[in-house]
């Protein structure tokens, strides 16, 4: 998502969000089905949606490292009503005021039960565009850990070495494998050679790097 801030691109962004916004109230005012409506949204999650996966310390996890999945919409205050139908429509997500921009609210997902069995499913109704492979990507992460790739040191290396490098491939991501390597709790004694490994067999699909990114650090390239 684009960092808000005060200046002419915080006020190009927030246009753009507004005319969005007014574009989405007309089409769903003119939808005559709810499939018609949830087309024009998905449309609208196409173009400003987010479908995110971190990795960061956690340390009352097991491994001190923990994968999170978030999905988000960001609208101007005046377009709630847009969330609303959007929320109506996904059969979850909580609505709030956007922290520390109260011109705007936010529709977000944080439970990985509800984003694997309605908001998942509802985007495979609906296909997406534009965020394909970040959906995919997001997608294929969320069944992962629904099936407790996470719980063993092992596949939960290569779970974070996956989330991780798709990232590095599309921006700069806050941790980096190498954060993970250095600060993991019940380390496999193997652990660079996996993440090699995972890097080499292509199962971090979009990432264009090579497995010397391990030694990235967090200051290089920002």
């Amino acid at each position: 998502m684009v960092q808000w801030r005060q200046s002419a691109g915080n006020r190009e962004q927030s246009s753009t969000l507004l005319k969005l916004s007014n574009i989405g109230e007309k089409m769903l005012r003119k939808a005559k089905t709810q499939r018609m409506k949830n087309a024009y949204l998905c449309g609208l999650v196409d173009g400003e949606g987010s479908f995110n996966i971190s990795v960061k310390p956690h340390d009352r996890t097991r491994f001190g490292w923990v994968i999170d999945a978030t999905f988000s919409l960001t609208l101007e205050k005046e377009a709630e009503h847009v969330l609303v139908a959007l929320q109506q429509a996904l059969r979850c997500g909580r609505i709030i005021e956007k922290p520390g921009q109260p011109n705007y609210k936010l529709i977000i997902e944080q439970s990985r039960r509800n984003i694997a069995e309605k908001i998942i499913p509802f985007f495979e109704r609906y296909p997406l565009e534009i965020k394909t492979k970040s959906f995919q990507h997001f997608k294929e992460v969320v069944e992962r850990l629904e099936r407790k790739e996470h719980a063993n040191p092992e596949s939960f290396l290569r779970l974070a070495t996956f989330a991780i490098t798709h990232t590095e491939a599309t921006g700069h991501p806050k941790y980096t494998i190498e954060d993970i390597l250095r600060t993991m709790k019940h380390k496999p004694p193997n652990a660079e050679q996996i993440v090699k490994e995972e890097l080499s067999r292509g199962q971090a699909k979009d990432f264009s790097g090579s497995p010397e990114a391990i030694r990235r650090t967090p200051s290089e390239g920002e």
